[in-house]
């Protein structure tokens, strides 16, 4: 066990911040992006080459802390430490509900957003605590090599748009090897739909979006236990092999029918279903990238103090990742909404070209990492962080 208790991993709070930054730019520019942004490169590579590891090494990231918030309480009592699992879950999702509902309506709360997931995570990796390393690491496999076979008949279709399309931009160089559904997730408001969201069709369902806080848990085992130094180029190796197989079958898959993302392994890569060569490829670069920030950050780095002018911004926002990840929503929603009833007119997915929605991402950037600087003055106080650390010293406290 490392001695340095108290010493947080940089590596990790960059990474955190970087794909938090990174996820504001993203969303401004799809959601805010008209038609004629779709078929532009800053577009397709924000989209489609950020966002595709991005959203798999934020959860990757919250995996990680897990081992790192147990290792702080480490001999407290497991009743204890259950409770503030199951507070900070529940809180955890239900915030990503609240956030859907202010965000795009309560029409829309049924579409499994990524801290809903976290959430239901968070409890999950309580329960990993009792297994060992190597039985998560087969029950991560498992889960990736099942998931084709276990969405075999489930009509996705129905609920992404009645099919799929070929990705603008890169299509013109290799048709077929990427897909997009037809349009975004529909929700439907019956129960067995909403449970088949939440398992399968929903824009993260926990199959197969769980495997990478299940990787996280391991490898923050490996940095808790010292381990992570002597397992770099063993990480980087994978992670290569990882990527490098998922884009070749992904290339192999040319000609295939669209339904092979789903039930396939020989397949294109797809994001929403996240298709079995979309799995290999996110799970072989968030490895490579990781292992590279961590020698790059806390091991050849001296002085972790100066990380360096971007470094700090990322570190300041992954402190407040619930709180930014919530807030950078309704800066995307609530615009929308105010000139839909000023208008008529609602421009969800059509309102800036790909250029002037890219600079409004980064106001909003701006705006949020400055709420969150002068936050910080006073202590965070209102948070969703701080309100969440309320809950805990009440509910689950000795």
């Amino acid at each position: 066990m490392n001695d340095k208790k108290s010493e947080r991993i940089l590596s990790i709070d960059i990474l955190r911040g970087f794909c938090l930054i990174c996820m504001v730019l993203v969303h401004l520019v799809v959601y805010w992006g008209d038609s004629g942004a779709v078929n532009t490169w800053p577009y397709f590579f924000l989209n489609h080459v950020m966002a595709d590891w991005g959203a798999a090494c934020f959860l990757m990231m919250m995996g990680m802390s897990q081992v790192f918030s147990a290792q702080h309480r480490d001999g407290e009592n497991n009743i204890l430490a259950f409770k503030r699992a199951l507070i900070r879950g529940g809180f955890i999702f239900i915030m990503g509900i609240i956030m859907l509902a202010l965000a795009w309506g309560p029409g829309h709360i049924w579409q499994w957003d990524i801290l809903t997931l976290m959430g239901f995570a968070t409890v999950m990796l309580f329960f990993c605590r009792l297994l060992p390393s190597w039985l998560i690491l087969l029950f991560v496999a498992g889960l990736a090599v099942c998931t084709p076979l276990l969405r075999n008949g489930i009509d996705f279709n129905a609920v992404w748009g009645g099919g799929f399309i070929d990705v603008p931009v890169i299509s013109s160089y290799l048709p077929g090897m990427m897909l997009d559904p037809a349009r975004e997730y529909e929700v439907i408001w019956r129960i067995k739909e909403i449970v088949l969201g939440f398992l399968f069709t929903g824009e993260f369902p926990l199959m197969p979006w769980f495997i990478f806080p299940l990787l996280g848990f391991v490898l923050g085992r490996r940095l808790v236990g010292g381990g992570m130094l002597n397992d770099l180029p063993f990480l980087a190796i994978i992670g290569g092999l990882l990527a490098v197989l998922g884009l070749g079958w992904a290339y192999a898959s040319i000609g295939r029918p669209p339904s092979a993302i789903i039930t396939g392994y020989i397949a294109p890569l797809s994001f929403y279903p996240d298709s079995f060569t979309m799995i290999c490829y996110q799970t072989g670069i968030v490895l490579l990238i990781f292992s590279g920030m961590f020698y790059i950050y806390d091991v050849r780095k001296q002085d972790k103090n100066k990380a360096g002018f971007f470094a700090g911004i990322f570190n300041l926002a992954s402190r407040s990742s619930l709180t930014f990840y919530f807030l950078h929503y309704l800066l995307i929603g609530w615009p929308l909404a105010l000139i839909h009833v000023l208008t008529g007119r609602y421009y969800k997915y059509d309102m800036l070209s790909a250029y002037i929605a890219l600079l409004a991402g980064v106001g909003a950037v701006i705006l949020l990492v400055s709420l969150l600087k002068l936050w910080g003055k006073s202590k965070n106080k209102y948070s969703l962080e701080w309100f969440l650390d309320r809950l805990i010293r009440r509910f689950a406290s000795l």
